[in-house]
């Protein structure tokens, strides 16, 4: 009783105070119920994931399409390729073998190009036979051989190069000792030539500056201002550039070897010789001067004596030179033929040992391309050239098969073997036209055909099973096996599809011509894989392929990257980069 009265205690107390307070509760009851309702409405909404499972098992991938029965036993036969007809090797009613020929089109240009084919095929073959062989014994012994002698003349260059510059320092040392001997020898003359610069461009300046005295007399002054001979400035103007002239050959430091000696003797000369003419033309000039009253004949006659005399001296000292400048050449005469010979010999020196070197460089080339060239010999082929090579070969047969191919469409053979029942071609006409061109009644048995689309055709492959359910035997499944594929496609309704025919592996009587049903190939089969739905797998923008891995606390999920294999019939896809067991999202609903 204390325990009920203990939990009822608190109950009875709330309800008073509700009671008190109805209206203020209710009100407070109702606004409550309105927010969680309006929640309920306004929350956003939960997305559903509908998921599958990663299984480990066999997936099997079909290739599905109409199956129709066909009969190769009535036969309609036509060029695949359009010409004239020159050959008909049947006629009508006659017993035929497969792969006889039944008539033939006009082929020339074809049948040579099926023989410069495999003569390329041939040439190709030929060409990786000697890669794979390597080079002939013969070959290497040639190209050592080569080596060997590009050694031998690279050596003899550089011989010819170590000759040349021995001789050449022996002729440079001949030379720098003819040279020695000529300055010691001459050495008394070129001393002589010296002095006898000095004192002659000396006696030369005094002459010149002695003129020019005389020209400043004031008495013959008098007379030239009076008369203006022609050419009196122009001759003063040279007089002094004259003793310009002269004091710089003065300034020159004396010889040192009598080619030195032979070179200013005649700058001397020179200058010497320009100062003979001024000493002329001031001559003249004196003597044409007129009388004055303060440049009387007396004083004339004594100007004209002073310049004839510095004439006298100019013309002794130009003498002195001519005969200084003559004594040391004829002494160094010899010396300068010698010299001159031995220079000459040095240039050739040099131009052989300069030839030599260019001889090296050449040498050196062709010989790293010799050795190069051993040693592209002696190596084993490069499993890239062989590749190449092989490639080249697949290539040429390649060219072959279509040369062949060409050639033979132009060939029409029985398929099976039978009775031709109507020829439709004749000699010289252009064939095909709408109607066959050989019909025959052949012996092979019922098959299946199929057209199957651009998109599967390259999933079927020659020997692959197969089956197929006829209309007419729904419950009888007949086994297949692909025995033809077509390599060109066929216009079905306007839609380009490969035919494809598959062998009954048991003989069926019952089959009727024309029957259809649903025709199924299967393409691979793979076992033990790990496969999940193919909607599952979402493509990404950056080409990665990616299934949603719900997480485990039941919000939002995780992107793995997976690698997929093959399509199974049932929808499903081989991954790899799942866990077999592990759940993955097949679609997401908002």
């Amino acid at each position: 009783m204390t325990i009920l009265h203990t939990i009822f205690r608190p109950v009875s107390a709330l309800w008073s105070l509700v009671r008190r307070n109805l209206k203020k509760t209710i009100a407070i009851a109702v606004v409550a119920v309105v927010g969680l309702m309006v929640y309920g409405v306004t929350r956003p909404a939960q997305p559903v994931y509908v998921t599958d499972t990663a299984v480990r098992g066999t997936i099997r991938q079909t290739v599905e399409a109409v199956g129709t029965v066909v009969s190769e036993k009535d036969l309609a036969l036509q060029f695949p390729t359009v010409d004239v007809v020159s050959q008909i090797f049947v006629t009508e009613g006659a017993a035929v073998k497969a792969g006889d020929k039944l008539a033939a089109l006009r082929s020339g240009t074809l049948a040579a190009g099926v023989a410069s084919a495999s003569a390329s095929l041939q040439s190709a073959k030929a060409a990786l036979q000697a890669l794979v062989e390597g080079a002939r014994p013969e070959d290497i012994a040639i190209t050592e051989a080569q080596v060997a002698n590009k050694r031998a003349s690279l050596d003899a260059a550089k011989q010819t190069v170590a000759n040349a510059e021995d001789s050449l320092r022996t002729a440079q040392n001949q030379l720098d000792a003819l040279k020695t001997e000529a300055k010691v020898s001459l050495a008394g003359q070129v001393v002589s030539a010296g002095s006898a610069i000095h004192q002659n461009v000396a006696t030369t300046k005094t002459a010149v500056l002695a003129t020019q005295g005389v020209f400043n007399a004031n008495d013959i002054a008098d007379s030239i201002v009076q008369s203006l001979p022609s050419g009196y400035d122009t001759l003063r103007m040279n007089m002094t550039r004259a003793v310009v002239v002269l004091d710089d050959i003065l300034a020159v430091p004396a010889p040192v070897d009598y080619q030195e000696a032979l070179r200013q003797l005649n700058d001397a000369r020179v200058a010497v010789n320009q100062v003979s003419d001024i000493m002329n033309r001031a001559y003249d000039i004196v003597t044409t001067l007129p009388n004055t009253g303060a440049f009387s004949n007396t004083a004339k006659e004594t100007y004209k004596s002073t310049i004839a005399t510095q004439k006298s001296a100019v013309q002794t000292a130009l003498s002195s030179l001519d005969s200084t400048s003559k004594a040391l050449q004829d002494a160094s005469a010899n010396f300068d033929t010698r010299i001159v010979t031995q220079q000459s010999s040095i240039t050739t020196l040099q131009g052989t040992r300069d030839r030599a070197k260019a001889d090296i460089s050449t040498y050196q080339t062709s010989l790293m391309i010799d050795e190069a060239s051993l040693a592209l010999k002696k190596a084993p082929a490069r499993q890239t050239d062989i590749d190449a090579a092989r490639a080249r070969v697949n290539q040429a047969q390649a060219d072959v098969s279509r040369a062949s191919s060409q050639y033979n469409d132009t060939i029409l053979s029985a398929p099976t073997d039978g009775i031709v029942t109507k020829i439709n071609v004749k000699l010289g006409e252009v064939r095909p036209t709408t109607e066959p061109s050989v019909t025959m009644l052949g012996t092979s048995p019922y098959r299946i055909e199929m057209f199957i689309s651009e998109v599967d055709i390259p999933k079927v492959k020659l020997g692959q099973s197969g089956s197929v359910t006829l209309d007419a035997f729904r419950t009888t499944p007949f086994a297949l096996r692909v025995a033809e594929i077509d390599t060109a496609a066929t216009d079905k309704d306007g839609v380009p599809k490969y035919r494809v025919k598959l062998d009954f592996t048991e003989e069926n009587l019952e089959l009727k011509v024309g029957m259809t049903g649903d025709g199924v190939i299967t393409s691979g089969i793979r076992e033990d894989v790990i496969s999940v739905p193919s909607r599952a797998v979402i493509d990404k923008t950056d080409g990665t392929k990616v299934v949603r891995i719900p997480k485990k606390n039941g919000t939002g999920y995780d992107e793995q990257v997976v690698t997929t294999g093959m399509d199974s019939v049932d929808g499903r896809i081989e991954v790899d980069g799942v866990a077999e067991g592990e759940t993955v999202i097949v679609l997401i609903k908002q």
